[in-house]
């Protein structure tokens, strides 16, 4: 059976809050999930067989999002996804309920717990599965394990090693942007190298950057890092795409000046060869 389905409505309640009005009668609990009809939802699934495992998982994802949120329907929907897992822990219901499990002591208790859900993340991400949660655990494992208080420059940069060679497999595009942004962040926090930034800057922005805020900041500072490093034709490329997609950006008369510096010094270089010559 093909989940394909449920990828949208899972990925939007990991993302944001939903709003929505009225459903039309005949919409399915999935419809609705994905309205931010939460409560019609959860009733929904709540009305389906309790054999239905796709019907359970949907329970259990709703009651993560109800509100008020309580340690009733957190302790609820973690024994739904503890169920479903334990019945198949490697099909889409059940690494999407494992994620969950993850998600839940991470970010949904009033007294997280990072070491639990990192537990799960960690082997979610030996998977090596094309499975979109799965891919989206190596970003959960770069963002804890990379930014974990108080551990030595070394161990981080053992750690960003081991998980770029990890990264370097995942082919879901909105993992492939999410985990190489956090690399090219952590590279320059730890200067690990300006390159090694800017190349996982440009994967990221390469696998797509749907929010406009987030795409016009990464274009500016691929462009800032390919100038400093000598890459003149990609840090020409990105301001030029800063320059058309953002008119009204404070930083425009920066960028221009950088790209009037960058074509003098790009024609000077020619000049200075020919002079070397006579």
């Amino acid at each position: 059976m093909s989940y394909s389905h449920l990828i949208p409505c899972l990925l939007l309640l990991l993302s944001a809050p939903l709003f929505a009005s009225d459903p039309a009668p005949a919409s399915s609990p999935w419809e609705l999930t994905a309205l931010g009809l939460l409560k019609e939802a959860h009733a929904a699934f709540a009305e389906l067989p309790s054999e239905d495992r796709e019907a359970r998982f949907g329970e259990a994802v709703t009651l993560l999002n109800l509100q008020p949120k309580t340690d009733a329907n957190l302790d609820r929907a973690a024994a739904l996804f503890t169920a479903i897992a334990a019945s198949n822990a490697t099909d889409h219901l059940g690494i999407s309920s494992r994620y969950f499990l993850a998600r839940i002591p991470q970010v949904h208790r009033v007294n997280p717990d990072v070491s639990a859900a990192l537990v799960i993340f960690r082997e979610l991400s030996t998977l090596d599965s094309p499975h979109p949660l799965a891919q989206r655990a190596v970003v959960q494992l770069a963002l804890i394990e990379l930014f974990e208080p108080d551990i030595p420059p070394d161990e981080v940069r053992t750690r960003f090693e081991r998980l770029a060679t990890r990264g370097a497999s995942l082919n879901e595009p909105s993992a492939i942007r999410d985990f190489n942004l956090v690399m090219g962040d952590v590279a320059l926090r730890f200067k690990f190298g300006e390159d090694i930034a800017l190349d996982h800057l440009l994967a990221g922005e390469r696998a797509g950057i749907a929010r406009a805020g987030t795409r016009r900041d990464t274009w500016i500072r691929i462009a800032e890092l390919a100038r400093r490093t000598g890459r003149t034709d990609i840090a020409t490329s990105y301001y030029n795409l800063f320059l058309k997609n953002f008119p009204r950006d404070a930083r425009r008369l920066m960028v221009k000046e950088r790209l009037t510096a960058l074509t003098s010094t790009s024609d000077a270089a020619p000049r200075k060869v020919v002079e070397a010559a006579r």
